[in-house]
């Protein structure tokens, strides 16, 4: 498969939300036009697309708090997977996340699937515990 790699573009924001929907990924609250806009326009170089023939086939976000990395979104259209997409793109956010100084990555998997792809290309699973809090737009949250 002739796979390009590039970084997301405000016009791929419809085109990215129907790949989330057709990878089988479940939108949160962030998962909207307008963040992913502000994403875009904010940190374009975290934000990738897998394209072929002209169509988005995968994407992956990195996230990097100035201290270490996180990875999110990792979608495959199911029609491209077994083809080297993700490890395409998981490669590349890593490679942008070690050069802005990452020493450790966080790659987030809610799915068995997802959790064999980390494992594969060489991630172990964290004893760390996440927890989160969500604040309502009108109490000056974004996310």
């Amino acid at each position: 498969m002739d796979v390009r790699i590039r970084e997301a573009r405000g016009g791929d924001v419809a085109a990215l939300l129907a790949l989330w929907d057709a990878s089988g990924i479940r939108r949160s609250l962030t998962d909207t036009p307008e963040h992913l806009r502000r994403l875009v326009e904010q940190a374009p170089d975290l934000l990738l697309v897998a394209e072929s023939r002209d169509r988005l086939v995968g994407s992956v976000l990195g996230g990097w708090d100035h201290w270490r990395g996180h990875i999110y979104r990792l979608a495959v259209h199911p029609a491209s997977r077994r083809g080297g997409v993700g490890r395409l793109l998981a490669a590349e956010i890593e490679r942008r996340l070690r050069a802005r100084g990452a020493r450790r990555i966080y790659a987030l998997a809610s799915s068995e699937a997802g959790v064999a792809f980390w494992a594969s290309v060489g991630y172990e699973r964290s004893r760390d515990t996440a927890y989160v809090r969500t604040f309502a737009v009108e109490d000056g949250g974004t996310d």
